[in-house]
């Protein structure tokens, strides 16, 4: 009688093993099944954003009416900012920090500075109009891979990331594919991912572009935040592995895969999923993305903040959260330096947290060491001379000083007001020396985080 009672324990733990194995197994399904149809739309809006912002872009070089000009150089700027968020939520190997995220910001920048000046009374130099041109043919061919990947995606049923190796692979028997591409030759991707990352490879080999703006500089001539002294491959694996392992990963091995150019390149390393490059200069890690794929959320957006702040402590950095958006899978934060009760904006670093676990999956650093350095600005009008050149009627309801960077990376050291008029908010910026309106943002709130527009 015993031994049956423990027969029936045994099979009925079984079942309900079992039956929670299923039932785990049936949400991670419909969570993959949710992820993937969120991926689908992002990539189609993108593509439907790109090929409108290439269209507005063709009708504004064509444009010789001021009038036109600054209405097609805004719709250029609109569709950059508009794609951009789309392809933020694309899975590819570096969302959001790669060179089709930064042609995306410095071509909605461009036109901005452009149409600002065309309104103003301004004109556009023959050197900035072969700039607009030369956008316009490197985004043409942007334009058209991504309308191809959106095809046979629905075609094809081309899937979102590349198949596990074969064991032919595994023994390097199977590798043609792989040395066509090193040979230059097009091989068709194999997945959506995989044809954005070669597409976003394509393009680094270009030279950036030249202009006066806000983003101009994304790839500096000389990063004015990179500690001094160049450090060797060995040393930046170390630095690698001391990244991995304050972020939630045990004895890492990272794998070398290859150096990146420009002023803030350095070392490439793979551990797994995830990839990270280390400046040469300073030896620091500019750039993070951890490829995994994110089991359903358990984790609220308020969760999620805690989270990052220990995250940018257990780095060393003493850093203020200044946005979030939320992504379904992680949430994105920017972070950006205070020091003597002064935001410094263009000092900024972004990370992503995954709402599964908490555990960080972006980081992009590249702002923070390009644009840091001491700044001293005097102070010529007192906060309560700056509050009443503000518009009537307007209701403060945070004010600070700031440093913000206008056109061509010049920075202003302004006082920030967040309010609100006639039911909606703001941010105004007054410039502290002149009481100068600088700049004004429009705040937008939306379920998955406040933008700025």
């Amino acid at each position: 009688m015993h031994r049956k009672l423990w027969i029936g324990a045994l099979a009925l733990a079984l079942l309900i093993s079992l039956g929670w194995g299923w039932n785990e197994y049936r949400l991670a399904g419909e969570y993959r099944l949710a992820a993937e149809n969120n991926n689908r739309r992002a990539l189609n809006d993108f593509a439907s954003h790109l090929d409108q912002l290439e269209t507005d872009m063709a009708k504004g070089n064509v444009a010789s009416n001021p009038s036109q000009k600054i209405f097609y150089l805004s719709q250029v700027s609109s569709k950059s900012d508009v794609a951009l968020k789309d392809f933020a939520q694309i899975p590819a190997q570096q969302t959001g920090l790669s060179y089709i995220g930064q042609f995306l910001a410095q071509s909605g920048d461009f036109a901005r500075t452009l149409a600002q000046r065309i309104a103003g009374g301004g004109t556009i130099s023959l050197e900035e109009e072969k700039t607009l041109r030369d956008m316009h043919e490197r985004l043409m061919p942007v334009n058209q891979q991504v309308q191809e990947l959106v095809i046979r995606m629905d075609t094809e049923k081309l899937v979102w990331t590349d198949p596990d190796p074969t064991l032919r692979q595994r023994l390097g028997l199977g590798t043609q594919v792989a040395e066509a591409a090193a040979d230059g030759s097009e091989a068709p991707s194999k997945s959506v991912r995989s044809g954005l990352d070669q597409l976003d490879a394509s393009l680094q080999k270009l030279p950036p572009f030249s202009y006066t703006g806000e983003y101009s500089t994304r790839v500096v001539p000389k990063p004015l935040g990179l500690p001094a002294g160049n450090v060797t491959r060995d040393q930046s694996l170390e630095k690698a592995r001391n990244f991995l392992n304050k972020t939630g990963n045990t004895n890492v091995t990272p794998e070398f895969a290859g150096e990146s150019q420009g002023a803030l390149g350095g070392f490439i390393w793979k551990f797994e999923e995830a990839y990270l490059e280390v400046s040469s200069q300073g030896g620091v890690v500019t750039l993070y993305r951890d490829q995994r794929s994110i089991e359903p959320r358990t984790l609220s957006v308020e969760e999620a903040t805690k989270k990052a702040k220990a995250v940018l402590q257990t780095l060393g950095w003493q850093l203020v959260i200044t946005s979030s958006e939320d992504f379904g899978a992680y949430v994105q934060f920017d972070a950006v330096e205070e020091k003597d009760g002064v935001r410094i904006y263009p000092d900024k670093v972004r990370l992503m947290i995954a709402l599964d676990n908490g555990q960080l999956v972006g980081f992009d650093a590249v702002p923070y060491y390009a644009f840091h350095h001491s700044r001293a600005f005097p102070v010529e009008i007192t906060m309560a001379q700056a509050v009443r050149k503000l518009r009537p009627n307007f209701q403060v309801l945070e004010s600070r000083l700031a440093v913000i960077a206008k056109s061509g990376n010049q920075e202003v050291y302004s006082y920030e007001f967040r309010g609100r008029y006639q039911g909606e908010e703001y941010l105004i910026y007054l410039n502290a020396t002149t009481g100068a309106e600088e700049k004004i943002q429009r705040i937008i709130k939306t379920p998955r985080g406040e933008f700025l527009k």
